[in-house]
């Protein structure tokens, strides 16, 4: 019998996300796309029944803990794939400058929120007796103290932790984390616009440019896919 697989897709609306649900859509997997927004050429895929669209805004959780993803899912299921690749960079700044409303919502997006989703998939799942799997986009950086980027290494390593946990807690759910890399996206660009005084590490994002060592997000898409098996 084939299997049966659902495919959930965060930050869709552009950058790897973006390109991470084209290929699906590409390849005929009807992906999930959960986001407060799908670029104009999803809206399409969406409107041909290619694409399914979940509209939640991963920055609020209280809206989010309401979103009722089970009834996106085929009931014929065997497996569920989430995708968590939604996150943010800002805010930019020394841990002595950041403000405490901006850490508390880089911290939302890149690690409540998954933890949120994941744990939605993991309920709907059990209730069809499905297997879940978790491919978190991470990066470099929740690895590695980034001088002025305390907020989004500290969080992009606690959503790793989350996911972390969940595999221990239960052995049956697969945890992937993949860093892509350095993607030629809206992000890295923020980066190497950012102040000197605020980003200390600055040139360092501007040398990944003047080296031509940032790749496309696309390529970076498809290779994902292909090492994950999917679609």
């Amino acid at each position: 019998m084939n299997q049966q697989r659902a495919i959930i897709v965060t930050g869709v609306s552009r950058g790897l996300g973006f390109d991470l649900l084209d290929l699906l859509v590409e390849a005929g997997a009807r992906p999930i796309a959960l986001g407060r927004r799908v670029d104009r050429r999803h809206k399409v895929a969406v409107a041909s029944k290619a694409c399914v669209f979940v509209a939640a805004d991963l920055s609020v959780l209280p809206s989010l803990d309401q979103i009722d993803l089970a009834s996106a899912l085929p009931q014929t299921a065997d497996e569920i794939v989430l995708i968590s690749n939604a996150g943010v960079v800002e805010p930019i700044g020394t841990v002595g400058a950041i403000d405490g409303a901006s850490l508390a919502a880089a911290f939302a997006l890149n690690a409540v929120a998954p933890a949120i989703v994941a744990r939605k998939l993991l309920a709907a799942a059990d209730s069809r007796q499905a297997k879940l799997r978790v491919l978190n986009i991470s990066t470099g950086a929740a690895r590695r103290a980034l001088p002025g980027l305390a907020a989004y290494c500290a969080s992009k390593a606690a959503a790793a932790m989350i996911f972390d946990c969940l595999a221990a807690e239960r052995p049956d759910v697969a945890i992937e984390h993949i860093d892509p890399g350095v993607l030629d996206t809206d992000m890295q660009n923020t980066l190497r616009s950012a102040d000197d005084q605020a980003l200390p590490v600055r040139q360092l994002f501007a040398g990944f440019e003047s080296e031509a060592k940032l790749r496309l997000p696309r390529d970076v898409a498809r290779e994902i896919l292909a090492r994950a098996g999917l679609p």
